[in-house]
């Protein structure tokens, strides 16, 4: 497994663990989610929207998207956002 340095993953733990129905062994990586952030601000998902654009619209990156998502984990699949939800986005 490799782990790029830019990868939001690159601070996360290592884990490998043993699966036991087929007896192989599987590595995973865990990652501290963020708690809190300084200031965020609350955007109201529109029927026009899309994450990779709120991204580039806040974050100024489509690629950033895993930021927002990071701080909403209600929120369950960031390619199908209910119309109405309210998403909070770091002020980095």
């Amino acid at each position: 497994m490799t782990i790029y340095l830019d990868s939001r993953y690159a601070d996360g733990a290592l884990f490998k663990g043993r699966d036991a129905r087929n007896d192989t062994y599987v590595t995973t990586v865990f990652r501290t989610w963020p708690t809190n952030y300084k200031q965020v601000t609350v955007y109201e998902v529109k029927e026009v929207d899309r994450i990779e654009d709120i991204a580039v619209r806040y974050l100024g990156n489509p690629s950033l998207w895993w930021k927002i998502m990071d701080l909403n984990p209600e929120v369950l699949d960031p390619f199908d956002i209910v119309p109405g939800t309210s998403l909070r986005i770091p002020n980095d």
